[in-house]
């Protein structure tokens, strides 16, 4: 049984935060829902228990109001699945609108409107804490930040009037299956372009991983790393002595680290016309944007025999179909696999909804930095404050 379940929260307020931040257009439109799906277990079990929620979310990273982020027009959204629901744009009007509130839950605007988020500010956190007796924290995503909804806000309750819901208790879950026992042989597939909070995952898995298959951006820091020529690709040079040391420790367990044996590139930046083309090696004036098909094949050849896989980040731009074909490729291979597949990042999950594999390529999970800390080591300040 959950940690929610067994909580003293019938017939009470229950403070969630939650991660909202769900691409959408500038007209508001929801281009997608998953991470919205995936807070209403929570929502759900909290109203089935007879409490009232003041859901608590960002949304992008604003310094002052910006219209287009409001999360004013999501309130529609949870309207249609089962949750009776009022807005308030502030804490104060919140406070106030919870003494009389019929409905089954509150939304409060984008708390980064609000200058203190960023801040720490105690003072803030204690207008939001006021807003329940019992709080919530299920923004998994999010764990990772030190705002002041994230820590100094759970931090307000005793022990025994907070805890998290139904989504971080799954996450971290699924994630326990890849540090503690994962069946053998398991892989990590790694690209984007994140250098830095990608090789520690690296770093810290070397030693339950069978192969790492290193996907463009990051290989390109891998590869610089080790004077190979990438022409103008993306590089952290900041990560090389990191990368040096991942080649080494791999070198010495056995361990094998695959690299793409051919490039799409270009001669251009990401501006149309576009042409690519494919080659075995990236020239001085080209850029690099994803890997072609004998690495596709090399690629499907792992996931087939692995029995874990972790993916996460994109090789490709979203926004040039046409560079999405080295993803294509894998996720092709997911299909095909009968392995436990784990798949983190909101960037990956709206690519694999763009090329119409949601559905059939395995586990995603709603965080993308929250889930490399994790795996990487770190410690997340959100959970921390549950302490």
């Amino acid at each position: 049984m959950s940690l929610l379940a067994t909580a003293p929260i019938n017939n009470k307020y229950v403070l969630v935060r939650a991660d909202l931040n769900v691409p959408r257009n500038k007209q508001g439109k929801i281009l997608n829902d998953f991470r919205l799906k995936a807070i209403l277990p929570t929502l759900h079990l909290i109203k089935l228990r007879g409490g009232k929620i003041v859901l608590i979310s960002h949304s992008g990273r604003p310094q002052a109001y910006e219209e287009h982020l409001s999360l004013e027009p999501l309130s529609n959204w949870f309207q249609k699945n089962d949750l009776s629901t009022c807005f308030a744009p502030d804490p104060d009007t919140a406070f106030i609108k919870t003494k009389t509130m019929k409905q089954d839950m509150l939304l409060l605007e984008n708390v980064r409107f609000f200058p203190r988020e960023y801040q720490k500010d105690i003072e803030f956190a204690k207008s939001l804490s006021r807003l329940g007796s019992y709080f919530v924290q299920d923004a998994f995503a999010n764990l990772h930040r030190d705002h002041t909804s994230m820590t100094l806000l759970a931090k307000q309750f005793d022990i025994d009037h907070k805890t998290i819901g139904l989504l971080i208790e799954k996450e971290l879950k699924i994630l326990t299956q890849l540090t503690t026992g994962p069946k053998q042989p398991f892989i990590l597939i790694l690209g984007g372009s994140k250098v830095a909070t990608k090789l520690p995952v690296i770093e810290q898995l070397l030693d339950k991983v069978s192969a790492v298959l290193v996907c463009p951006a990051i290989a390109f820091t891998f590869l610089k790393a080790q004077s190979i020529d990438v022409g103008r690709s993306l590089v952290d040079e900041n990560s090389f002595e990191i990368a040096r040391k991942i080649l080494k420790k791999a070198q010495e367990k056995g361990i094998n680290i695959i690299f793409p044996v051919d490039y799409l590139v270009t001669s251009s930046s990401f501006e149309k016309p576009f042409p690519c083309t494919i080659s075995k090696k990236i020239s001085d004036s080209q850029i690099g944007i994803s890997f072609g098909p004998k690495t596709s094949e090399l690629f499907k050849h792992c996931i087939l025999q692995a029995q874990t896989i972790f993916l996460n980040g994109v090789s490709g731009n979203p926004c040039y179909p046409e560079t999405l074909e080295g993803m294509r490729s894998i996720f092709l291979a997911l299909q095909q696999s009968y392995a436990t597949k784990i798949i983190g990042g909101g960037d990956i999950i709206a690519v694999a909804e763009q090329l119409g594999f949601k559905q059939t390529v395995g586990t995603f999970l709603t965080g993308g930095g929250a889930t490399l800390s994790y795996l990487g080591g770190d410690t997340l300040p959100g959970l921390m404050a549950l302490r």
